[in-house]
C-alpha cells in the first residue's frame, strides 16, 4: 500500500495507480531541477522542495512504479533519471537504482561501490543537459 489509508481519505485519492500518476511530473521535475543544481537528492527532500509530502511515504515497490513511469520513454542509450537519487549511496537508493535497471533491462554493476562510480558519472552527463 502506497501511505496508510487515513491519509489516502484525507487527499482523496482513489486509487493507488492515480496517486501514483499524479507525483510522476513532480518526481520527474524534481530530479531534473537536482541534477541542474549539481546535486543529489532524496525522496524526502523532493517531497519537502515540491509540497508532495507523500513522497517520504512511498513503499519501495511505488517508487519503483514512479521511477519506471518517468524512464519509460528514455533511451536505452541515456542515463537514468534515477541516477540523481542513487548517488545518495544509500543502500535503498542503489537497490532502488537496481531495481529500475532490471526493469528497463538494463546493466548495473553488482557491487555497490561500481555503482555508485557509475552513478555519479551518469549525474555529471545528466548535469551537462543543461
Amino acid at each position: 500500500m502506497l501511505v496508510d489509508e487515513r491519509y489516502e481519505r484525507r487527499c482523496g485519492w482513489s486509487s493507488s495507480a492515480a496517486k501514483l500518476a499524479y507525483l510522476t511530473p513532480f518526481v520527474l521535475g524534481a530530479l531534473k531541477k537536482a541534477a541542474r543544481e549539481e546535486r543529489v537528492t532524496t525522496w524526502r527532500e523532493m517531497g519537502e522542495r515540491t509540497g508532495q509530502r507523500e513522497l517520504a511515504r512511498l513503499t519501495h515497490q511505488d517508487r519503483l512504479t514512479v521511477l519506471e513511469s518517468l524512464e519509460k520513454k528514455s533511451s536505452p542509450d541515456t542515463p537514468l533519471w534515477s541516477a540523481v537519487l542513487a548517488a545518495t549511496g544509500t543502500h535503498e537508493a542503489l537497490r532502488l537504482h537496481r531495481d529500475l535497471a532490471e526493469h528497463l533491462q538494463r546493466q548495473v554493476p553488482n557491487d555497490d561501490a561500481e555503482l555508485l562510480t557509475q552513478v555519479t558519472a551518469e549525474c555529471a552527463l545528466l548535469r551537462r543537459q543543461w
